[in-house]
């Protein structure tokens, strides 16, 4: 009677700890359970459960929940963190700016063209103040990029910022 007690305490106390986990959700709606042991600008790093450790895009990822009953302690490093962020966000950025980036190199080309215009290159001057006359307006009248792969990133690191406190 005491050994079946034993083994029954024992399960529960197995099954309450598997389902005290950090848990993955994922983009076609399965979840992971385990807990998370690293990240970097692309991937999450988890190890399951099972004990098995992988690395799961965070593009795969649609939302994360850290479980701090289970275990309190921080699971990644602050600098860990705050280098995935930056690179993230530096991509974020990078992705907003590329339309502006077309129009200055679009004035750019303009300025040349009206330069070598006046050092005697009339045409080449004029093809190029042409197309950089093209080029502004296209980047001009595009609709800004959705950058939705970055902002994703961004979006999946913040959580993990804010689940560890490190940001308010």
């Amino acid at each position: 009677m005491i050994r079946s007690f034993v083994a029954l305490a024992f399960l529960a106390a197995l099954v309450a700890v598997g389902a005290a986990a950090d848990t993955l959700i994922l983009t076609d709606g399965s979840q992971l359970q385990g807990e998370l042991v690293g990240v970097d600008e692309f991937y999450l790093y988890f190890t399951t459960s099972d004990g098995v450790e992988g690395a799961v895009a965070i593009s795969h990822v649609r939302s994360i929940t850290l479980d701090w009953t289970a275990n309190p302690e921080p699971r990644i490093g602050e600098g860990e963190w705050l280098s995935a962020m930056a690179k993230a966000r530096h991509a974020l950025e990078g992705c907003r700016s590329a339309k502006w980036g077309v129009v200055l190199g679009g004035l750019v080309f303009i300025g040349g063209g009206w330069w070598l215009g006046n050092l005697g290159y009339g045409e080449f001057g004029e093809l190029l103040m042409g197309l950089g006359a093209v080029a502004t307006l296209l980047g001009v009248v595009a609709p800004s990029p959705t950058c939705a792969a970055p902002l994703h990133r961004v979006a999946i690191l913040t959580r993990i910022g804010l689940e560890h406190g490190w940001i308010y």
